[in-house]
């Protein structure tokens, strides 16, 4: 991982015990990269444990550039194991877990919005500014 990729998951923190779902944390955590002006996409569908073929769906996440994604909320449904992904990670780390789903436009929120979303976890986000992106492979 990249240093601003562990700065993103250290900086994510704080949504962690947000009592939202999945679609919820997809808009929040998206209104935050927007905020920034770094790519992502939206995706919705849905995710699967290959090893207990359970599936969580819909399920929302978060694809950014160059193979990385974010999902703080798959554990929720799927279990807390160290092979299920987890904050900002490489999908193909995690086999188990397949992703399949398709773009999905997220509306801008306003601040208090999202603060009240979160219980105010969204004021203490501080994304990091990715300075040359290409930097962040």
């Amino acid at each position: 991982m990249s240093d601003w990729h562990d700065e993103l998951e250290f900086a994510l923190l704080p949504l962690e015990d947000a009592k939202i779902d999945s679609d919820c944390m997809t808009s929040v955590i998206s209104n935050a990269l927007s905020e920034q002006g770094i790519f992502h996409q939206c995706r919705i569908g849905y995710a699967e444990d290959r090893l207990s073929l359970m599936v969580t769906a819909p399920h929302c996440w978060i694809e950014l550039e160059q193979g990385w994604s974010i999902d703080i909320r798959l554990r929720q449904w799927l279990g807390d194991e160290d092979d299920l992904p987890h904050g900002v990670f490489q999908p193909s780390n995690y086999p188990r877990v397949r992703y399949q789903g398709s773009a999905w436009l997220v509306p801008h929120l306003d601040a208090g919005d999202l603060r009240s979303m979160t219980n105010d976890a969204y004021s203490k986000l501080k994304v990091p500014w990715l300075a040359g992106r290409a930097s962040a492979a």
